[in-house]
């Protein structure tokens, strides 16, 4: 005999009672609690999806039913989300998302996936040109969308569905600022910020560079925010000193070197960036112990339930492949 009380339902019935409340779920159900915290009222939310207020009103009864709970607390000054209904809100835009992604690989030509990739500009001229064309030859390159952009921004965009992976750095700006718990993340090489200058630059042949002795130099940093001016600051924090005011602010990676090999700028960039500009432009890291910032995990960030998705876990083992050896370079195949 069963061990449950005469009034608790089995497992299955449960089960099945689920199933056949989301099959009642429908693409509008999916906008509805978005639409209605940006719009403030059931009211408005009617309007934006061009249907009337009681049908709204059904909608968002459906919905409830739905998900067992109270979604959205209704008074005079209109409608506005519960706890319930904002936790349900965060993952409903992410499947309104993934449905407009479907709706895209859908269209694309038979059997080509799509993938939405979000890089750090350092990857996108380093390591992921190499994966891709070892995809290619491989004839398992998907048809891919890639957008650049600090990897606090990427990561957001990904969790709100918007990519479907992210190559970028796992520090401590990332951590205090994106919930890692629900992101799957899986470390691909560190790396290290390095202080670089011109190969004619006066400190450039030190053997010990101090940070006082940068503190009078013309920097070139990215903008405030970024990875990089937080490592900026951080070098100088360390020493017990303030940072001096940038000289020049610019948001590419690539401006930066270039303003750097033509003058007496000094910055600091990945060491796979100093690697990959030390010949052609003469630039070259400047060396000291005081200007040691540690390593830093590059990493492979995909949302936990989409962690199998084969074209982005065959991107992933491609960039594994173009992992570079210590001088910044990667390593040839086989190594």
């Amino acid at each position: 005999m069963s061990g449950l009380h005469p009034s608790q339902p089995d497992a299955w019935s449960v089960s099945r009672s689920a199933a056949y409340r989301l099959d009642r779920v429908r693409l509008r159900h999916l906008r509805l609690l978005e639409v209605i915290d940006r719009e403030g009222s059931l009211g408005a939310a009617a309007r934006e999806l061009g249907i009337s207020q009681p049908a709204v009103t059904l909608l968002l009864r459906e919905l409830e039913d739905v998900f067992g709970a109270r979604l959205v607390e209704r008074d005079a000054r209109g409608g506005r989300l519960t706890m319930a209904g904002r936790h349900a809100r965060d993952r409903l835009v992410i499947a309104m998302a993934t449905v407009n992604a479907a709706i895209g690989a859908a269209q694309q030509p038979a059997g080509a996936p799509m993938l939405r990739v979000g890089c750090v500009q350092l990857v996108g001229f380093s390591s992921l040109p190499q994966a891709l064309a070892r995809l290619l030859a491989q004839d398992a390159l998907p048809y891919m969308h890639i957008e650049e952009a600090e990897a606090v921004t990427l990561i957001a965009a990904l969790a709100a569905g918007e990519l479907d992976c992210v190559i970028g750095w796992l520090d401590e700006t990332i951590a205090s600022t994106v919930n890692l718990d629900r992101i799957h993340v899986e470390p691909l090489w560190s790396g290290r910020m390095q202080v670089f200058a011109s190969a004619a630059h006066p400190l450039a042949t030190r053997k010990q560079v101090r940070m006082a002795e940068l503190a009078g130099c013309p920097w070139v940093v990215p903008h405030r925010g970024s990875r990089t001016y937080a490592a900026f600051q951080r070098l100088f924090l360390n020493s017990g000193l303030a940072a001096p005011r940038p000289q020049l602010v610019c948001t590419s990676i690539h401006t930066g070197v270039h303003m750097v090999a033509a003058g007496p700028f000094v910055s600091i960039g990945p060491d796979r960036l100093i690697a990959r500009y030390r010949d052609s432009h003469g630039i070259r890291a400047l060396r000291g112990g005081e200007l040691d910032t540690g390593r830093t995990q590059l990493s492979f960030f995909t949302l936990k339930e989409a962690a199998g998705f084969e074209p982005a876990m065959r991107l992933k083992q491609a960039l594994l492949r173009t992992r570079p050896d210590e001088s910044g370079y990667p390593l040839a195949d086989g190594a």
